[in-house]
């Protein structure tokens, strides 16, 4: 009888540590921090001024302490070059209670390339800001190479690289 009970025991024990290991690759743990980021970066037009004041904290633990943006010419040369988290934070709260939406689909992710505790992350997603004037500083598919560092044992982001094309 124990012996029955041992090879389903086994079995099931050999799946859930199979499960570990492919949920806690690298590769994996990366993605579903990009996933994340974006994720939490989203606002949509139903949602109330709390949820949009908490916004900024929403996504600052996928930040490292600097990140540096080059992005394209136009609306986002203000934060072109290097920033502190706390500025990214406070400049997307303040985007975040101005704007009629953000929207940001889970990205196709292209390529992970991990050296270490750096990480290079190519990525596409499509993505739009709608703003109170009915302009569109973006919107299009964003086409991002982001470094990850591996800093106090979580993946955040340290530095993006991006351009739009049309959708």
């Amino acid at each position: 009888m124990t012996r029955r009970l041992l090879i389903p025991l086994a079995l099931l024990l050999l799946l859930g540590g199979g499960f570990g290991w492919w949920w806690y690759q690298p590769e994996k743990v990366l993605a579903r921090r990009v996933a994340g980021l974006f994720s939490a970066a989203n606002i949509s037009t139903g949602d109330g001024n709390l949820t949009r004041s908490t916004r900024g904290n929403a996504i600052e633990p996928f930040l490292a302490p600097n990140i540096t943006f080059d992005g394209p010419d136009g609306p986002t040369d203000e934060i072109d070059g290097p920033q502190s988290r706390g500025s990214i934070v406070s400049l997307f709260s303040s985007l975040a209670r101005y704007c009629r939406r953000i929207e940001i689909e889970a990205p196709e992710i292209d390529l992970i390339a991990i050296t270490g505790d750096e990480a290079t992350v190519k990525a596409r997603a499509k993505a739009v800001i709608d703003l109170p004037n009915n302009q569109r500083p973006v919107d299009g598919i964003q086409h991002l190479e982001m470094t990850w560092r591996k800093i106090d044992g979580k993946w955040r982001i340290a530095d993006v690289r991006w351009h739009e094309t049309a959708r």
